[in-house]
């Protein structure tokens, strides 16, 4: 796969339901990756893509806290500037990423005490 990338360890999840989505059985695909050797304009395709599944979860009628999460958004909306949303939509992303992979050292090192 051209769109192969070594240097992005925590996006594997879009790169899958990207790939989810556009692939139709054929084994000669694109999913519409540029080469990670144009990191600027991966790193803008993941993140349309990461606010893309991430709307599209929260909206969603099965999100049991979904009118919750709206009303916040709406609320939020109301004093900030879109670039302020994204901004915050991504420290957001960085800080949950930092708690989870921070969870999971500890639990490898409590595992590996045993």
């Amino acid at each position: 796969m051209d769109w192969r990338t070594l240097q992005d360890g925590v996006d594997y999840g879009v790169f899958a339901m990207r790939h989810m989505e556009t692939y139709k059985g054929k084994s000669t695909w694109n999913p519409g990756f540029v080469n990670e050797d144009k990191k600027t304009i991966q790193d803008s395709q993941l993140r349309f893509l990461r606010y893309r599944y991430l709307s599209k979860i929260v909206l969603s009628n099965y999100n049991l806290i979904r009118k919750e999460v709206y009303d916040k958004a709406k609320e939020f909306a109301k004093t900030a500037s879109p670039i302020d949303m994204l901004n915050d939509l991504d420290n957001k992303i960085r800080d949950r990423l930092d708690q989870f992979f921070k969870l999971d050292k500890v639990k490898k090192n409590a595992t590996s005490l045993n």
